[in-house]
């Protein structure tokens, strides 16, 4: 009688291409998703932007005499969603009302409506220039005060 079933050999074969299948798409799957959380990350960055400055415009339409503080500056909790001001009501802060993953850090400053500084996030850091323009810091940025900010340096 003839026995059926898979021998030895063509067990260990088979593992032998699926560790070889493994081997290559395992990195390909990780750089995937850490490009994903990235750019998720710069998306953030790029909205948190635009609420600030939405909020800051209409808090500066309802105190015309409303004089921009400093921005976030602290990783703690709410801070990054609070922008100190003077005369603009009884607490004296824009409240930034933002659905989406705020920074974890950030130092900011306001300039004739436009916002620039330092953004940290937990997949990566971005600095903003007055013109809205994110750019990604690393460790071969050349800007040294924002490789500190993130910790590159």
């Amino acid at each position: 009688m003839k026995k059926q079933g898979f021998t030895l050999i063509e067990l260990l074969a088979v593992i032998v291409i699926l560790a070889v299948i493994a081997l290559i798409a395992t990195p390909l799957i990780t750089n995937t998703i850490n490009n994903a959380r990235k750019n998720a990350d710069r998306e953030s960055a790029r909205s948190y932007v635009s609420t600030v400055e939405e909020k800051i415009t209409e808090a500066m339409l309802e105190y015309p005499n409303l004089v921009v503080g400093t921005g976030p500056t602290n990783a703690t909790g709410n801070a990054v969603r609070e922008w100190a001001c003077t005369n603009c009501g009884a607490n004296n802060k824009v409240t930034i009302d933002f659905k989406g993953t705020a920074p974890t850090k950030a130092t900011l400053k306001w300039n004739a409506g436009k916002i620039s500084g330092t953004l940290l996030y937990t997949n990566g850091c971005w600095t903003v220039a007055e013109d809205g323009t994110l750019t990604e810091v690393t460790s071969a940025s050349t800007d040294a005060a924002a490789k500190t900010f993130c910790g590159l340096s």
